[in-house]
């Protein structure tokens, strides 16, 4: 995992600058100023290069693999992982962990709650 931004708040003076940064169009598009931002370059366990981009300031995450477009999701910062609206969970080297048993408790219950993670 390659840290491009960490923690950066977007200004309207530095949005530009920012916006050059990050790769994937459709998390360039997601950013506006006000918000927190990290930003991470990985390559996966096949050799597939991906992205994750973090709101800090929202809550919300995304992440792509090579030229795919980004699955949106909550962003979980005591385990550093995401957990896309589909279901799918990730790490920030682009793990799918959405199968390990190592979920909070609280986590379970939420999802047969009915409710967003």
């Amino acid at each position: 995992m390659k840290p491009i931004l960490r923690q950066a708040l977007i200004t309207p003076g530095n949005y530009r600058r920012i916006c050059a940064r990050i790769v994937p169009s459709d998390q360039r598009d997601a950013i506006r100023p006000g918000i927190r931002i990290s930003h991470y370059a990985f390559t996966d366990s096949q050799g597939q290069p991906g992205y994750i981009i973090i709101s800090h300031t929202t809550g919300r995450a995304g992440i792509c693999f090579a030229e795919g477009r980004t699955e949106w999701g909550k962003w979980d910062g005591e385990v550093s992982t995401i957990t896309t609206d589909g279901g799918r969970r990730y790490t920030l080297t682009g793990r799918n962990v959405s199968d390990e048993r190592n979920q909070p408790r609280e986590h379970g219950e939420a999802l047969q709650a009915g409710h967003e993670p």
